[in-house]
């Protein structure tokens, strides 16, 4: 008995197909992410320029 082989080759490029989706998926993923992170480092930073300098004289008049 012979074995039909030719739905097998049209199966294989469509997962190497949606894995390459797949992987091109989690790439943008990862790089928003990364865009995400760097924007609130960014905030952070301004955050803390503002505060610096805040409380660390007391004006104490009785």
């Amino acid at each position: 008995m012979a074995m039909n082989v030719s739905n097998v080759q049209a199966t294989q490029r469509a997962v190497e197909a949606a894995t390459g989706v797949e992987a091109k998926r989690a790439q943008l993923q990862v790089q928003l992410l990364k865009k995400t992170l760097e924007t609130q480092q960014q905030q952070a930073a301004e955050l803390l320029k503002l505060l610096e300098g805040k409380g660390q004289v007391l004006d104490i008049r009785a």
